[in-house]
């Protein structure tokens, strides 16, 4: 054999070796513009405006923009901490009971409304309506529990109050005994 024959026994192989590195390599092309494409939309979003800052100074840029709003927030964590606090102390739980306070009028006039805290603490009110006369009273409450003697109305109030969810409100009715 010649070395012309030895080369053309060659050239398929050599040409498949070749046509199949070229697909390769254009795999990886293709490969490649889909990575830098989704490179370029993700420096789109950090780089909104467009200003054409280079990588490094906006990454910078956005960390110490992160490193500010993490001690924002932290500022915001501690001050919702002492506002749940404060809230523990505000009117919150509402009691009311409406009832008939004398035998001769009607309508259930009359009414005991608990005003209360989370914790329990607060005061209860009691006004009786009566045809010739009107008195209102309010009592301490403490823990749920007042110092003073408590009618069934104002128990019931306090009991309303502090069997109620925080925020929901309800009155009911009741006849005295």
């Amino acid at each position: 054999m010649t070395g012309q024959t030895v080369w053309l026994s060659w050239l398929p192989t050599i040409t498949v070796g070749l046509v199949g590195g070229w697909v390769i390599l254009l795999l990886w092309v293709f490969w490649l513009s889909l990575r830098l494409r989704r490179l370029h939309r993700l420096l789109q979003r950090l780089n909104p405006n467009g200003t054409g800052q280079p990588l490094d100074a906006l990454l910078e840029r956005w960390l110490s923009q992160q490193e500010a709003n993490r001690t924002h927030l932290a500022a915001l964590d501690e001050r919702l901490t002492q506002l749940r606090l404060l809230f523990q102390g505000c009117l919150q739980r509402v009691g009311l009971v409406r009832f008939d306070a004398f035998q001769d009028t009607a309508g259930q006039q009359s009414f005991a409304v608990a005003l209360l805290d989370n914790r329990g603490n607060g005061v209860v009110i009691t006004s009786l309506f009566g045809r010739s006369e009107s008195r209102c009273y309010a009592k301490p409450v403490v823990k749920g529990e007042s110092p003073f003697p408590l009618s069934d109305e104002e128990r019931a109030a306090i009991r309303q109050a502090l069997e109620q969810p925080v925020g929901v409100q309800e009155a009911t009715s009741r006849h005295a005994p």
